[in-house]
Order: structure tokens, then C-alpha cells, then sequence
């Protein structure tokens, strides 16, 4: 088995479960909203929605554009874990934008090495 299905399964389940994570607090689960939730929604969730797609498939530019869009995830994930009403809501964030980050960085690295190795022979 080829490790890249390692990472990849990784990346994909780093950004399905950031998708799925704001979607149900933002909706049901938080305890205190102080702006409309359909806002909180959309504004979480559209960036990630553009590469769920190229993340599920494999595509090692998307990979990379991944990875510096999660490092605002992990920015967001550490606001909230100080927050008192949400600090679930902030390590599950960190955790799955780590994922996602670590996932796409060793894919990438996975690849690069691949394709080194084949241009040498």
C-alpha cells in the first residue's frame, strides 16, 4: 500500500471533519452566538469548501494552497480554546486543522520525493 493514501486519508479527514465540525457547533451546538449563524457558517466554511475536491482527489497544487489555509484554522482553533464558552470548539479545531495541515505537508513531501526519483533514472 502506498503511504501518499496514508496522508491523503489524513488531509481528507482534517478537512471533512473541520466542514462538519462548524457546521454542527455553528448550528446546534454553541451555547452562546453573538453574530447570526448563517454568517458564522458561511464565512468558516466557504474557504475550505473550494478544495475539498482537489484534497479528496490528490492534486498536489490544491495540497499546498491547503496548507497555508489551515494555518488560519490553527489561528482560529487557538482563539478559541481561550475562550471559556467554546474551548471544545477549539481544541477539536486545532486538532483537525493539524490534521489537515500535516497531512497535506507530508503528501507534498511524499510526491516531491516520488517525482525526484523518476526524473533521476
Amino acid at each position: 500500500m502506498d503511504i501518499t493514501v496514508f496522508y491523503r486519508a489524513l488531509a481528507g479527514i482534517g478537512i471533512t471533519g473541520l466542514v462538519i465540525l462548524i457546521v454542527l457547533w455553528n448550528g446546534w451546538l454553541s451555547p452562546v452566538q453573538e453574530f447570526p449563524r448563517s454568517i458564522e457558517i458561511i464565512v468558516f466554511v466557504a474557504p475550505l469548501l473550494f478544495f475539498v475536491r482537489g484534497v479528496l482527489r490528490g492534486n498536489r497544487d490544491t495540497f499546498i494552497i491547503v496548507m497555508l489555509v489551515s494555518f488560519i484554522y490553527i489561528l482560529i482553533g487557538i482563539w478559541f480554546m481561550y475562550s471559556a464558552d467554546e474551548k471544545a470548539y477549539g481544541y477539536w479545531m486545532l486538532g483537525l486543522s493539524l490534521c489537515l495541515f500535516f497531512g497535506s505537508l507530508l503528501n507534498v513531501w511524499v510526491m516531491d520525493k516520488r517525482d525526484k526519483l523518476l526524473h533521476n533514472k
